[in-house]
């Protein structure tokens, strides 16, 4: 896949681009948004995060190789129902095996490849089949959707994140180090601003909301008010 091939054009779709570390509520506020306005969803983390689980179940690390996985992997994510998403690598639903902590360690590290990034960048561009569309990641408004309609940058303190996390964690029986997971996020923030292509940041004209004195409730009004405007606009 060549750059020209990825760049899709962007048509009479809305696209809202929600970027944000790991913690911040993205998937769940934007599942809530697709829900609410009918909008396609997609977590691009996913497309890594499959990837990353490739590479780490077959041991595969060069470049060129992992970049092949990206262009060729049978990746699908599908929705289930309002609010219910679920991914796929063939026939095979990988959606709680994403989530493990070293495929979120692998994700990371793959992410960093140029290679890699351009051969998902179609993929992202492309999907929704001309729908409104939103989509949640870290470089989603800076690179995937530059000409979104509307960008977001999701955070919250480390420690909030860390919180959260250690919350879903133990939710599904996982036994929790919460130091220990403070200092892998702050890792994974560090490895994730400071790569050389594509790194974490707020897009230019994204409103940045801080939802680490928020409830989920209100996370999702929050982004939920501000594409109701959009929509008004449109």
């Amino acid at each position: 896949m060549t750059i020209m091939e990825a760049v899709v054009p962007k048509g009479e779709r809305i696209v809202v681009a929600v970027d944000g570390p790991a913690g911040a509520g993205k998937g769940a506020v934007c599942r809530s948004a697709a829900a609410r306005f009918g909008l396609s969803y997609l977590e691009t983390g996913a497309l890594y995060r499959a990837v990353g689980l490739i590479a780490t179940r077959t041991g595969l690390t060069g470049t060129l190789e992992l970049a092949r996985i990206a262009a060729t992997m049978p990746f699908a994510y599908r929705a289930l129902g309002a609010g219910c998403y679920a991914a796929f690598l063939g026939e095979e639903e990988v959606t709680l095996a994403l989530r493990a902590e070293e495929v979120g360690q692998a994700a990371s590290r793959v992410a960093a490849l140029s290679e890699v990034r351009a051969a998902l960048l179609g993929f992202q561009r492309r999907y929704g089949a001309g729908t409104d569309l939103i989509l949640d990641g870290r470089d989603v408004g800076t690179q995937v959707w530059p000409d979104a309609d509307l960008k977001i940058f999701l955070t919250a303190s480390l420690e909030e994140r860390a919180r959260r996390r250690a919350l879903e964690l133990q939710e599904r029986g996982e036994a929790v180090n919460l130091t220990e997971l403070i200092a892998r996020m702050a890792e994974r923030d560090a490895r994730d601003a400071g790569r050389a292509h594509a790194p974490m940041a707020a897009a230019p004209g994204a409103v940045v909301v801080d939802t680490t004195a928020m409830t989920l409730a209100e996370s999702c009004q929050a982004v939920i008010d501000r594409i109701a405007r959009l929509m008004r606009r449109s």
